[in-house]
């Protein structure tokens, strides 16, 4: 049979003919979306092991550990990635992981962002989901860098309002929801959605 489905003058597949055919195949065809863009934006990044990487290897970005992974329920076509923000200190965990429900409720019905636990690493992971057809792999290097600019910020504030710029008489920091209540939208300008 050849790739347009016609047989040869007996009717049958010669083993040599399916042969050819399979071998003239190329891989590169039988690529998902989502496997070609992590091929992609592996050589754009410089990176090796792009079917390790497509399934969730870890890989530095700016000093932070990062994976990319295929969405569960949509694997050619969605992609989710993993930053990992870091250990909450001891003593502030509440007003840190309110803070990250915060911009969890904020960031996840525009931007795809919510901020979860990993009971792996005992650290705060950003994880954002991303639909495979509107992102081209030098725009994923972008935004695994703002992640990761995001983290290094993140492990310096906690997304937690400085005690300098506070109301006077306030006595404890001042979480994004409080903020958004008092002061409006332009409160939660520590949450930047992607560009």
């Amino acid at each position: 049979m050849d790739r347009d489905g016609r047989t040869g003058e007996s009717g049958r597949v010669s083993a040599a003919q399916r042969d050819a055919w399979q071998g003239d195949t190329s891989k590169e065809r039988l690529l998902t979306d989502y496997e070609r863009l992590i091929k992609d934006f592996c050589a754009l990044a410089g990176l090796r092991d792009h079917e390790s990487i497509a399934v969730g290897a870890p890989i530095e970005v700016d000093g932070i550990t990062c994976s990319i992974t295929a969405c569960r329920q949509n694997e050619a076509n969605a992609v989710v990635l993993y930053v990992e923000f870091g250990a909450v200190p001891s003593g502030r965990e509440a007003s840190i992981y309110e803070e990250l429900l915060v911009q969890s409720y904020v960031g996840a019905p525009d931007a795809g962002v919510m901020f979860g636990y990993s009971p792996v690493a005992k650290h705060v992971v950003c994880v954002q989901h991303l639909r495979v057809n509107e992102i081209t792999p030098q725009r994923l290097v972008d935004i695994l860098r703002h992640i990761a600019e995001k983290a290094v910020e993140w492990r310096r504030t906690y997304f937690l309002k400085p005690l300098e710029t506070r109301a006077p008489g306030a006595n404890k920091l001042v979480s994004a929801g409080t903020r958004a209540l008092l002061g409006g939208a332009r409160a939660l300008s520590s949450v930047k959605t992607t560009r």
